[in-house]
């Protein structure tokens, strides 16, 4: 596994609780009276590697409250003092409500305070200087943290979707104002065109049958007529270029399209074999990726290239939005008379949830395209946290060939 580098916010953090783990090990030291273990080097190891786990606390949440929480209870369990190492668990746990899956962080949430009641309760039983008041204390050390951060990634959710429709707006608001900009020009060319051009063409008229008239007349006259005439033609050229400058059309926009499409068509069509080469990409990105294709079947070459535009498109939503640390799974099973897709990932899910339903045309527009073949996709968060993609693409050249039949006569 490939460890990520912590963050300078939490190495402070743990260098701050170790500077006053380390004071009150110094003043538990001066104490007579203290019941407890005192402190020798064992006990200080103990707290570093109580808080040292805490750096990485945002990118791994889960081993964080394992790791800080094991120390722990070795400490507590070899009778040494508590110090303020024990805040480790509680930010652990934040950071577990705060950047986990609710359900993900409810079970390891349990987990620890079953655990810590736990050893608690044998500290009750077996010792004098552990009261009942502390299974209370306990509890509620594990369930504030555990509610600061479900608060908080409720939080974080909230600003992602607030985030999703600001961007959603923005573009709607960049699309009317592009097609407001197309339509002035628009209108100034057409003005243009109806009034200056033929403004211009009949005064180049009028000076060339003046010249014609004056065939007898002075040779400067005609000469002056001439190139009246002369710049008349230049200018109606030079003002009809300027107008083709001006008219973006639809139909030039569509022209355009046009000719990048023929540029894509002579391309190689992307086909099963290449989702390999596909995920690979995406891993060298960050994004580890476990391939897996089964069976021999023979895939219609249509049904290979929606095929591979589900791939690519539910990795390219992993890579947005599952979060550091993530992996992904790529199952393709080839069938005798279906292919089925399936893309997951085990990320954080906080923005996949969010972005789920924002209404985007990633995935939507896929599932369009799966179901004008005969199809099926599915996709959402997956039980466990992350997000999983589903897509089932019938493979036989019958059902192909009925389904676009069908989909011919309905066009009509």
């Amino acid at each position: 596994m490939d460890v990520r580098a912590p963050r300078w916010g939490d190495i402070a953090i743990a260098a701050a609780l170790l500077v006053l783990a380390l004071i009150g090990i110094l003043q538990a030291g001066s104490l007579r009276d203290n019941l407890a273990r005192p402190y020798d080097l064992l006990g200080v190891v103990l707290v570093v590697a109580q808080l040292v786990p805490l750096a990485w606390r945002q990118s791994y949440p889960r081993i964080v409250v394992w790791a800080t929480l094991m120390p722990w209870l070795v400490a507590v369990g070899m009778g040494y003092m508590d110090t303020a190492a024990m805040w480790a668990i509680y930010v652990a746990l934040y950071g577990l409500a705060t950047y986990m899956p609710r359900r993900v962080a409810l079970a390891h949430g349990a987990a620890v305070l079953a655990v810590m009641l736990a050893w608690t309760t044998v500290g009750l039983l077996v010792t004098d200087f552990v009261k009942w008041t502390a299974l209370v204390a306990v509890a509620l050390a594990v369930v504030v943290p555990m509610m600061l951060g479900f608060v908080d990634h409720r939080r974080r959710e909230r600003l992602t979707e607030l985030e999703l429709e600001h961007e959603r707006r923005d573009q709607a608001q960049r699309a009317v104002a592009q097609d407001a900009v197309r339509a002035e020009r628009a209108r100034i060319a057409r003005e243009l065109h109806d009034v200056v051009a033929h403004e211009i063409t009949v005064m180049t008229l009028q000076a060339e049958g003046a010249r014609r008239l004056a065939r007898d007349s002075d040779a400067r006259v005609l000469e002056a007529l001439g190139t009246i005439a002369a710049s008349g033609r230049t200018g109606l050229a030079e003002m009809q270029r300027m107008i083709g400058v001006l008219r973006a059309t639809e139909q030039e926009a569509a022209d355009t399209v046009e000719r990048d499409r023929a540029a894509l068509d002579m391309q190689p069509m992307p086909a099963l074999a290449a989702i390999p080469a596909l995920t690979q990409q995406v891993a060298d990105a960050g994004l580890p990726v476990e391939l897996s294709i089964v069976g021999t079947a023979h895939v219609p070459a249509g049904v290979e290239l929606n095929a591979y535009r589900v791939v690519q498109e539910g990795l390219t939503n992993a890579m947005k939005h599952a979060g550091p640390g993530a992996r992904a799974t790529v199952t393709v099973d080839r069938e005798p008379a279906r292919v089925l897709v399936v893309i997951e990932d085990d990320g954080r899910g906080v923005i996949s949830d969010a972005a789920s339903q924002s209404g985007g045309h990633g995935l939507r527009g896929m599932a369009e395209r799966v179901h004008a073949l005969g199809g099926t996709l599915e996709y959402g968060p997956r039980q466990g946290g992350g997000f999983r993609v589903r897509a089932v693409l019938p493979s036989t050249d019958d059902q192909v060939g009925h389904r676009s039949a069908n989909t011919m006569k309905g066009g009509r």
